[in-house]
């Protein structure tokens, strides 16, 4: 349990200072209003109704358009979202600055 306790706290603080740089950093501010933009096309999506919006009038067929636009495109942002998060280094990670072990070979047994 404390050895938990230790882990948050150090995610915590990794959070903690990643984003008080996010302030001024516009890499981070950006990456944020994408994320954003991405969770309002995921709820968007969620409580759109393809019943209650094909009645046959304009506007709702432009409606049904864009939805299904949204979800095409909403995998390849997912993706992009997730590329990004990596390369800004965003993401948690525990094992940073632990040896890692590597394969067994024969050579590395002596």
């Amino acid at each position: 349990m404390v050895n938990e306790i230790e882990e948050l706290k150090k995610e915590l603080d990794f959070y903690k200072k990643k984003f008080s740089v996010g302030d001024n950093d516009v890499a981070i501010s950006g990456y944020l209003a994408y994320v954003n933009l991405v969770r309002q096309q995921v709820e968007f999506i969620e409580d759109f109704s393809i019943k209650a919006n094909i009645d046959g009038k304009k506007t709702e067929t432009v409606l049904y358009d864009r939805a299904i636009s949204m979800g095409e495109g909403l995998p390849s942002m997912i993706s992009k979202m997730n590329n990004l998060k990596l390369e800004l280094k965003i993401e948690f990670d525990g094992t940073e600055g632990k040896q890692r072990l590597g394969a067994t070979t024969p050579q590395s047994l002596k």
